[in-house]
């Protein structure tokens, strides 16, 4: 009975810890680090983004969404469409060897929104 009961805690532990958002209250910046920034354009977009992370050994962005993402749109500083990727996923990996150093806006279709939700990222 003492290792079920261990059993149970232990899966909603992960469960829980798997639904949480990494994203902090009153901060618009989703991944912070040395070599790339990655922030929300209003505060209603922490609703369908789940969580965001920096791999530094692969340098990875990676972020999971609520909804399937279709499409990803890459804006230069000069606001000229540089890349635009299909998804079709609620993961979304882009690796830094795609940018050089500057700002970028990064576009997503997210499936259940009307408008395209931008990002801005700054790398370094």
């Amino acid at each position: 009975m003492k290792n079920l009961f261990l059993i149970l805690v232990t899966v909603i532990s992960f469960t829980t810890l798997s639904f949480a958002s990494n994203i902090e209250d009153g901060s618009l910046a989703i991944v912070k680090s040395e070599r790339v920034e990655l922030s929300l354009e209003s505060e209603g977009q922490k609703e369908f983004i789940l969580s965001s992370s920096f791999n530094v050994e692969d340098e990875n962005v990676a972020m999971n969404f609520v909804s399937e993402v279709s499409m990803v749109q890459i804006f230069n500083s000069e606001g000229e469409l540089e890349m635009m990727f299909p998804i079709g996923s609620t993961k979304v990996n882009l690796g830094m060897s795609l940018f050089e150093d500057g700002e970028y806006r990064m576009g997503f279709m997210v499936d259940g929104m009307e408008d395209v939700q931008f990002t801005k990222l700054t790398v370094k």
